[in-house]
């Protein structure tokens, strides 16, 4: 979906290893919803909504 050769679906955990703040780069986010023009996380309690552009910009990664 965001990076050529790989996918993310409901469920993943990711991370962005281009986050401004160094926890940011570490904590884990679980992917919630994959819409067409991007993706829904979540961490901490807290929802976030990201493009593709967005995610691709914040070096997002499946977690190992």
């Amino acid at each position: 979906m965001i990076q050529s050769g790989q996918t993310y679906k409901v469920g993943d955990t990711v991370h962005f290893t281009n986050a401004t703040l160094p926890i940011n780069r570490t904590r884990d986010y679980e992917i919630t919803a994959v819409h067409p023009d991007g993706i829904s996380v979540t961490a901490k309690g807290h929802g976030y909504f990201l493009t593709q552009e967005q995610a691709d910009h914040l070096g997002i990664t499946k977690k190992p």
